[in-house]
């Protein structure tokens, strides 16, 4: 079995108690002590950081819309909010520079959001409908204690236009692969290259264990994405990321769904938190979301190489997170909505509905 660190501080919300999820995870760490507070304000000062668990269900709107980044081209992907926090520990996470609320956050009912989706699934159901827990925290990192993945697959899974994707940089599968009925879900891996995996990317899974954990998974039935991001510029980027590209010949191409690249971006306040990262000494350029990134000729030259790697590889679209229109159009030719294959990707779905 799976072995976790307890938490050092625990704190409940006095619904949480009773939730299946909860009580699963309290038997999973061995029943530790925990105290019941009303809200995160109540949690005292010196634990609020990520040696603390926050476990609650979600008093408000589950589902949202990826906040994307102004001026840039964004895939209209949907969010859902079941872990917020993460202990990996990659230098370069975005998410460092926005969540103020330390502990490790964990909103134990995915109920609401199954409600809500099904609900959306039901008002536009020749739409396809792409929505992940990625966005605010690893999907799988706490997931074989709480099992909370397993309770929106379940949940979701006879919906036919509704693709559920679960992004993580773990190999924690295995808790999952046994559903009978897994749907559309898509169980998605983060890649890099070797030395960044190594250096910049904490307590991570290696690459080779994300791309056997990815084997596991569609061995199960999973269908798989990988998302190249971020891509980082150093000496021998080429011959690092052709590396992880090989690895994934290991993958039964047609499991593949698709795949995303993006160059690294982080805005100042990130900035001054990374220290002096190897990487950072590349010239950068503020864009107009505020973030900085490559200059423009690198990042379509950096799109281009991984392009032609991966077309080798894979019939399965490859598209770009977060760029800007000129890039599109210099990598290829015509923006993501002038092609079939990316039109099921990006089109708008209505998420501020009512149910």
């Amino acid at each position: 079995m799976m072995q976790y660190k307890v938490p050092k501080n625990i704190y409940l919300t006095p619904e949480a108690n009773t939730l299946p999820a909860v009580k699963h995870a309290l038997r999973f760490l061995g029943h530790p002590i925990y105290q019941t507070v009303e809200s995160p304000t109540d949690i005292p000062p010196e634990h609020q950081n990520q040696d603390t668990l926050f476990i609650t269900s979600y008093r408000g709107q589950t589902v949202h819309k990826c906040p994307g980044s102004r001026g840039h081209i964004c895939c209209n992907y949907l969010t859902i909010d079941l872990y917020l926090g993460c202990t990996l520990g990659c230098t370069y996470c975005i998410m460092k520079s926005y969540l103020n609320f330390s502990p490790l956050t964990v909103y134990a009912d995915p109920s609401p959001s199954i409600q809500w989706i099904r609900g959306l699934s039901n008002q536009y159901p020749y739409r396809a409908i792409r929505i992940g827990t990625g966005e605010t925290g690893d999907s799988l990192l706490l997931d074989p204690i709480f099992h909370l993945s397993r309770q929106l697959i379940e949940g979701v899974c006879d919906l036919p236009n509704v693709y559920l994707e679960l992004k993580t940089k773990t190999a924690h599968v295995e808790h999952l692969l046994d559903i009978p009925i897994k749907g559309n879900t898509i169980i998605a891996f983060s890649l890099n290259a070797r030395e960044i995996q190594e250096q910049e990317e904490g307590t991570s899974a290696s690459i080779e264990e994300r791309i056997a954990a990815a084997l596991r998974s569609a061995e199960a039935g999973y269908n798989l994405a990988f998302h190249f991001d971020p891509i980082l510029r150093f000496p021998g980027w080429e011959e690092q990321y052709s590396h992880t590209i090989n690895l994934l010949k290991k993958v039964p191409s047609e499991r593949i769904r698709w795949i995303s690249l993006g160059t690294v971006r982080f805005t100042g306040a990130l900035r001054d938190r990374m220290e002096d990262r190897p990487f950072l000494f590349e010239e950068f350029v503020p864009c107009r979301d505020g973030k900085f990134r490559y200059l423009q000729p690198i990042r379509i030259q950096m799109y281009r190489w991984f392009l032609n790697q991966l077309s080798a590889l894979t019939d399965a679209p490859v598209y770009l997170c977060m760029e800007s229109v000129d890039v599109w159009k210099a990598v290829y030719g015509k923006l993501p909505m002038k092609m079939d294959s990316f039109r099921d990707i990006f089109t708008h779905v209505p998420c501020n509905l009512r149910f």
